[in-house]
């Protein structure tokens, strides 16, 4: 049994290291990356068992990244090869410039994923499922295995969670609307950022966005704002939480850790203000760090170590 099912693109992600752009650069670090990987990865760092599920190219890339993922205690046992290439990145850290970046995943073998890969058993033998908005993004056939995976666990009673996760580099703002509002529903938790809450829900005013949520049967509804408070909405209580404020020296990944610590938490029994605060916590910390999982915490069953956490309220 795992505690999170999770089904997405992880990407070999480049990153300029000698400069902050990719333009000046000559040297490159590579990481492995996605967001979904991202909160597989969280979750087993905070003592919990996470199974991961993509396509990869039958390339030395793809198997790299299924290495990466697995060398984090993930399950990737399910992940298969297909007759394309690995989705890659190449950024700049961001740590004085923007963040920007390139993405080489259009046809890739991740966008053949479709709903016959989601298999009943994954999500019927775990207790949280996990989808993004990114995955919707990436093609049709994936889109449809989201809303696939979101019925079966709604059908089996799984608790459940989506990121919407609005990458307008990949597709338009419209597209992306009309394609998560109606995933954007019936969930345990929902989280996005405050311009994706507009986008997807075309309301402008925060606190009548996240009520959308609500009345639309999110459970828990987080509107996050990068290192600004955060608002969080229950039964159409809108209450707000203050993350810690630390140097960021890589953002890129933070709002991932941010989930898995979420999630984590409530998998342990955590409240829903004490498990987004270890949320912001973990997302916090990974700013902090170089790489999408350096800053990642540690902990057992799904709570992060006190050592860590007396860090972080040190900064």
């Amino acid at each position: 049994m795992s505690d999170l099912f999770t089904f997405g693109e992880a990407l070999a992600v480049f990153i300029s290291s000698d400069t902050d752009s990719v333009i000046t650069a000559k040297k490159f670090e590579r990481v492995t990356a996605g967001a979904e990987a991202n909160v597989a990865v969280a979750i087993s760092r905070l003592g919990l068992k996470s199974r991961f599920f993509t396509k990869v190219g039958n390339d030395e890339i793809g198997q790299t990244i299924l290495n990466d993922i697995a060398g984090e205690g993930v399950d990737v046992k399910d992940c298969t090869t297909a007759n394309s290439f690995s989705g890659s990145m190449v950024r700049n850290p961001g740590t004085t410039n923007k963040v920007e970046v390139t993405y080489l995943r259009k046809g890739s073998a991740a966008s053949l994923i479709s709903a016959v890969d989601i298999k009943p058993e994954f999500i019927t033998g775990s207790r949280w499922v996990h989808t993004t908005g990114i995955t919707c993004a990436i093609s049709e056939s994936a889109a449809n295995a989201v809303q696939t995976a979101q019925q079966i666990a709604r059908d089996k009673n799984v608790l459940q969670s989506f990121d919407l996760n609005l990458r307008r580099k990949i597709w338009s703002e419209s597209a992306a609307a009309k394609k998560l509002f109606p995933l954007a529903q019936n969930l345990d938790l929902l989280i996005g950022g405050e311009d994706e809450y507009q986008v997807v829900f075309n309301e402008s005013d925060p606190e009548k966005a996240l009520q959308i949520a609500n009345d639309r049967g999110c459970n828990i509804a987080v509107m996050t704002k990068g290192d600004q408070p955060l608002r969080f909405s229950i039964n159409g209580e809108v209450k707000v939480l203050l993350p810690p404020k630390v140097k960021a020296v890589d953002p890129v990944g933070s709002g991932d850790a941010f989930t898995g610590g979420t999630i984590a938490a409530l998998l342990a029994g955590k409240s829903a203000l004490d498990a987004l605060t270890q949320g912001s916590y973990c997302g916090a910390r990974v700013a902090s760090k170089f790489g999408d999982w350096t800053g990642i915490p540690t902990g057992k069953n799904g709570i992060m170590n006190d050592q860590i956490k007396a860090e972080m309220n040190s900064l």
